[in-house]
């Protein structure tokens, strides 16, 4: 499971890293575009002043007229390629927008994912504490009765002397006290299974 968010982390990283080169990569196209526009607006004005000087001239219209419609025809084909460009630049801005928009909604996706994982994580390991303490809680007891039962029966080795009544007792009596001891730990066993069993949330 470590493996897995380990994996999720990383995913997560490499898709944040990839949109923030794809922001970078529209920032610059923007500004590309905005470039061309400039251009493509001097070339408009250029043309325009081009036209009033073809208008303007009366005289020797020869070799200058022949002068200014190249410049026109040059300004011209000049403004077609930059509107070209400027069509190619804004179709690219928008395959990086929707490529944009695919990566951050798998970024959501895995960022969705690694909160469940973590959520799942936690519960565990409150389970697990749970457990543990259960576990810890049996063997105290468990070790309890058992070092109970090895005091009273080493209060007489060699016969069945009650210290406390001052009273010889039955040989019957240890047995009796071992099967008691074995149900009161027969009932905790079952109380910790009833523990265990019990659905975490």
């Amino acid at each position: 499971m470590k493996i897995e968010k380990n994996l999720s982390r990383q995913q997560e990283l490499e898709l944040k890293k990839e949109l923030k080169l794809l922001n970078e990569a529209i920032v610059d196209l923007k500004a590309n575009m905005m470039d061309k526009e400039t251009e493509l607006q001097n070339i408009s004005e250029e043309n325009e002043m081009l036209r009033l000087e073809i208008s303007k001239r009366d005289m020797d219209k020869g070799k200058t007229n022949d002068k200014v419609a190249a410049r026109l025809h040059e300004a011209r084909v000049a403004k077609r390629e930059a509107i070209v460009k400027l069509g190619l630049a804004m179709e690219e801005a928008n395959k990086n927008n929707r490529r944009a928009a695919r990566v951050t909604e798998q970024l959501e996706v895995v960022q969705t994912a690694n909160s469940e994982m973590e959520a799942k994580l936690r519960r565990l390991k409150m389970q697990s504490d749970q457990w543990h303490k259960a576990a810890e809680v049996a063997t105290s007891m468990l070790s309890a009765g058992n070092n109970g039962k090895f005091m009273e029966r080493t209060g007489s080795l060699d016969s069945n002397y009650n210290l406390v009544k001052g009273k010889v007792s039955s040989p019957y009596a240890e047995d009796r006290d071992e099967d008691l001891l074995k149900k009161k730990n027969g009932n905790m066993l079952k109380k910790i299974g009833v523990l265990w069993m019990k659905p975490r949330k």
